[in-house]
């Protein structure tokens, strides 16, 4: 019997790197370590260790809300927790996109009958293979301020993170540098670290099943945005 291969999705299997949502999430929480340093690096926090880490975890805040798919969904030790998005098209809409994400994540976080104090800080960070707000940052923080006072910051414990891969050369610390580097060039350079992402994707993408899967999602999401 004579099995169909989709050329193009087989090609598109072959050609994906870290930028790719599929191998960016596998990759992300197959490595907690990986995970943990990048996390430590880009928001300059410390974190003693972190766990949960969930691919593609949906959150639904009710029957009629809007749902979300979260890219790599992880919580420290402090339940502070991290949504990481992978951003390479849809580039529309993203500020709120971001301030979805951050409502969703407390609304998914509070559990009836607890109070408001029981939040905990939360990030919401959008990888970014291009330059959204056009100000030639490579990473755009952002928290609440009074408008009428800067120094005064509302202590509401939600940040939202947007990173400019294209200025991979001017983040703030070499392993950041080396990382953006290998998401916009999608080959390693000469340095170790950039060696140890690549080794993490083709480890990624050694497997049948994980091709497999791929395959299916990528099959899926075409028949979703075609009947839409």
């Amino acid at each position: 019997m004579k099995i169909y291969v989709n050329k193009e999705l087989e090609k598109q299997w072959e050609e994906a790197s870290l930028s790719n949502n599929f191998i960016f999430c596998k990759v992300m929480s197959e490595n907690l370590d990986l995970c943990k340093e990048f996390l430590e690096m880009l928001l300059n926090i410390r974190i003693e260790s972190i766990s949960l880490a969930q691919p593609e975890t949906t959150l639904n805040v009710d029957f009629f809300a809007k749902g979300i798919r979260l890219d790599v969904f992880v919580k420290d030790d402090t339940d502070r927790i991290f949504d990481i998005e992978m951003q390479v098209i849809g580039k529309d809409y993203l500020p709120l996109r971001a301030r979805y994400y951050q409502s969703v994540l407390d609304v998914s976080s509070l559990h009836a009958g607890e109070d408001y104090e029981s939040l905990t800080e939360s990030y919401v960070i959008f990888l970014c293979l291009d330059d959204i707000f056009h100000k030639g940052l490579p990473i755009y923080t952002f928290k609440s301020v009074c408008l009428e006072d800067s120094t005064l910051v509302l202590d509401d414990k939600t940040t939202k993170v947007f990173c400019n891969a294209q200025k991979y050369d001017k983040m703030p610390a070499e392993k950041l540098r080396t990382f953006f580097k290998f998401l916009v060039q999608k080959k390693p350079d000469e340095t170790d670290f950039s060696k140890i992402i690549n080794e993490k994707v083709l480890k990624a993408k050694i497997t049948e099943d994980a091709r497999r899967t791929f395959m299916t999602l990528e099959q899926e999401i075409r028949l979703a945005a075609k009947h839409a």
